[in-house]
């Protein structure tokens, strides 16, 4: 498989097999991650990998803590707020055939939000991962981060692994910080669900759309 099949090939793996990849792949995986760029060579990233006990006892916390409501401070904005409408519209559209490839009505509350519980239960991962960035860095730095985490799929991908890639886990930043004891200077970004991927489940049949280049791009003479 060439870097362009495997950019193509990439999407957000939300079912996963029971196969547990050794880790020695996973090191090697994030051995290939760390190559990427970053100005200076600073390299920001910060990963912690949590085996099956491990994440089954996050996930197991933050369940409690979301079935029951309960809130932390979140330390950053996902999205912008005000979202502006052509993004707003491509996070529904997003949404929207997701449900659809799991026959999830509108009004069926219920499904939807059991579906969205999973970000909490890794989508059934074996294997978790935690990504870190030190408070000093601004949106520079964020994007190192961003690029050393395309790497990490390209070699999952690379490796017969799927992924996914989980801000969710931004919203819960006390109690993962109790579970994997990162020092204060760090802020969660994402998590990672990695693992085998579920071919035969429905939710792992659909790809988001995309832009036609004439959207985002402008040719200058």
């Amino acid at each position: 498989m060439n870097i362009k099949e495997g950019i193509e090939k990439r999407f957000s793996v939300r079912a996963f097999t029971n196969k547990v990849p050794k880790m020695e792949i996973i090191k090697e995986i994030l051995r290939t991650a760390n190559a990427a760029p970053s100005g200076g060579n600073i390299q920001p990233w910060k990963v912690y990998v949590l085996n099956e006990d491990a994440k089954n006892n996050l996930a197991k916390k933050t369940l409690h803590n979301f079935d029951n409501g309960v809130q932390e401070e979140i330390e950053y904005d996902i999205y912008p707020k005000p979202l502006d409408d052509i993004y707003k519209k491509r996070r529904s559209e997003c949404g929207a055939d997701m449900y659809n490839a799991l026959s999830i009505g509108k009004d069926d509350l219920d499904s939807r939000f059991k579906q969205i519980r999973e970000n909490y239960n890794f989508f059934g991962a074996p294997i978790g991962m935690i990504i870190t960035i030190d408070r000093s860095f601004g949106n520079n730095g964020w994007g190192h981060v961003g690029m050393f985490l395309e790497n990490l799929w390209l070699s999952a991908i690379h490796h017969g692994l799927g992924l996914c890639l989980q801000e969710s886990w931004s919203i819960y930043p006390k109690t993962v910080k109790e579970h994997i004891n990162h020092p204060d200077n760090e802020i969660v970004w994402c998590g990672v669900a990695i693992g085998y991927e579920d071919v035969n489940h429905p939710i792992n049949q659909y790809r988001t759309k995309r832009e036609n280049l004439e959207s985002f791009v402008k040719f200058i003479d």
